[in-house]
């Protein structure tokens, strides 16, 4: 699977895969007063089977058709085609949730169809799918937190280690999630080990650091040359209360749209990061 794993102490512990991508309807709390609920949005996305998995193919398909989703309750539009042959747009697919998130989906695939560049070219397979979604547009109020963040690079290899290196203008609680391959989400910080997230200005905190337990090490999910993923980054006010681990269920997986439902509760005041990477098999 696309493993990243935590090393506790030298000890490795799989924390499962991690991307950014669907959105499968579950029961969750109740949304923020806040923001707007934009309830029955209708999208379409449609993915062609060039350089990736079939498997690949469908939930590329299903992220165009929640960017195209949120595109419509936000106005912001990410890209003018519903078609997908690249791998790389997730990374587009994936900052649309900065904007938006998709809280409820319901989903229709339809007829199986086929791409053809031109005539001089072989037709291949292209999955399409609709989605009615319910998407949380939040209404920000102003934390002006200056958050900054990036990733020791864009793109890694099986098993190579990730630090994510953060900056902020004034004092934040700090939250950092992994939107994985396998369509769902996990709180990665705070944590069991590392549960102090109040983060101060004046120089450039990592995550993990030297003195941390923790170790995150990244793998594609099995069969995979190749997954597009990304670190979801949060900052809110430093008198928030909100038990992450609680809210979050630490060290569990969410399916996304759970996920951004309880974020979307905590996101009025919170200023987001996304950052999206690649990692790629050994030797790839």
């Amino acid at each position: 699977m696309n493993f990243i794993k935590m090393l506790m102490s030298f000890t490795a512990v799989s924390v499962l895969p991690l991307l950014v991508v669907m959105l499968l309807s579950f029961a969750g709390p109740c949304l923020s007063a806040e923001g707007q609920l934009h309830r029955n949005v209708r999208a379409e996305g449609a993915c062609a089977v060039v350089g990736m998995t079939a498997e690949q193919c469908q939930l590329l398909a299903l992220q165009r058709a929640r960017a195209a989703a949120i595109e419509e309750a936000s106005g912001v539009q990410v890209t003018s085609s519903s078609l997908v042959t690249n791998s790389m747009l997730a990374a587009d697919f994936i900052k649309t949730y900065a904007r938006g998130f998709v809280v409820r989906e319901e989903v229709e695939w339809l007829p199986l169809d086929q791409y053809q560049k031109d005539r001089s070219s072989a037709p291949i397979p292209e999955y399409r799918v609709r989605i009615v979604a319910d998407v949380h547009t939040p209404q920000k109020q102003s934390l002006a937190a200056g958050l900054s963040a990036r990733l020791n690079r864009a793109v890694f290899a099986a098993g190579e280690r990730v630090r994510i290196s953060v900056k902020v203008e004034k004092t934040v609680r700090l939250a950092i999630f992994n939107i994985q391959a396998d369509d769902r989400a996990v709180l990665l910080f705070p944590n069991v080990y590392d549960s102090k997230n109040l983060v101060s200005p004046g120089r450039e905190w990592v995550y993990p650091g030297a003195d941390s337990a923790v170790e995150f090490e990244v793998h594609p999910l099995p069969g995979h040359d190749r997954d597009a993923e990304a670190y979801f980054v949060a900052a809110l006010p430093p008198e928030t209360t909100v038990d992450f681990p609680a809210r979050f269920a630490a060290g569990k997986p969410l399916p996304l749209s759970e996920f951004f439902k309880r974020f979307a509760e905590i996101s009025e005041r919170s200023e987001e990061a996304i950052l999206p990477y690649e990692v790629t098999a050994a030797g790839r």
